[in-house]
């Protein structure tokens, strides 16, 4: 497979992906789960609901990746989709990307083992979330997916920027941090370039319309979560 670097992409796929990036990065600065000075002062029962609930945000990924694979005939789709899932479970001596979550988990007193059987804190909105996802798929063509799964792949580097910031204001150890840098610097992106730019080339119109899908979908997500957070901060409950 030949590397692809943004520089060797059309002009006009490069401007969309910057604009639609900048544009995501512009609405997360005014969600409170990302402002530093607010996400220091979290509570116990911030921290912790926080690792419960996006366990379930980011741990359903594989349902969606699964459902692109097991629908699609582009052999090169199911073998970048194996190849990311082979990453994910870790290479060699690395740690998987559930192991390295289970690390930042248990230092915010998070048994991820509870949550992947017993779903504790599986909360209607998140529930929602991956629900959508898979709804949008499946009403959505082949070469919509792949582009859809290209978006959620460019939103790791742009997220997990500013998950890492939140880590450092929550005080966070080095080891507990592990998976939110690890993922602030993935390059799965890229491997879908090879997919994109055929479809940008005959019909842009579909990429368009799944970047916006993920990235306002993901957006709501991270509005949804802020508010349930905060909320517990006044609720006497």
């Amino acid at each position: 497979m030949p590397d692809y670097f943004l520089d060797d992409l059309p002009q006009s796929l490069q401007h969309f992906l910057q604009k639609n990036d900048l544009n995501y990065r512009q609405s997360l600065t005014s969600i409170p789960l990302f402002d530093p000075q607010k996400t220091s002062a979290w509570t116990y029962e911030q921290r912790k609901t926080f690792a419960s609930i996006f366990y379930h945000l980011r741990g359903h990924f594989i349902n969606f990746v699964w459902f692109i694979a097991n629908f699609t005939s582009n052999e090169l789709t199911k073998k970048i989709i194996l190849e990311n899932i082979h990453e994910e479970l870790g290479i060699g001596s690395r740690f998987s990307h559930e192991m390295l979550f289970e690390r930042f988990a248990k230092e915010c007193d998070v048994d991820i083992h509870d949550e992947i059987i017993n779903e504790t804190h599986y909360v209607p909105f998140a529930k929602n979330f991956n629900k959508t996802h898979l709804q949008w798929l499946s009403e959505h063509d082949e070469e919509e997916r792949v582009a859809a799964f290209a978006a959620y792949e460019r939103l790791d580097n742009l997220d997990y920027t500013y998950l890492l910031q939140m880590g450092d204001s929550i005080r966070l150890s080095k080891h507990a941090k592990t998976f939110f840098k690890v993922h602030a610097y993935v390059t799965h992106f890229n491997s879908t370039l090879e997919l994109i730019q055929p479809i940008w080339e005959k019909n842009p119109d579909k990429i368009v319309r799944a970047f916006h899908f993920i990235y306002t979908h993901q957006q709501q997500m991270w509005r949804n979560l802020s508010h349930h957070l905060y909320a517990l901060a006044i609720d006497p409950a």
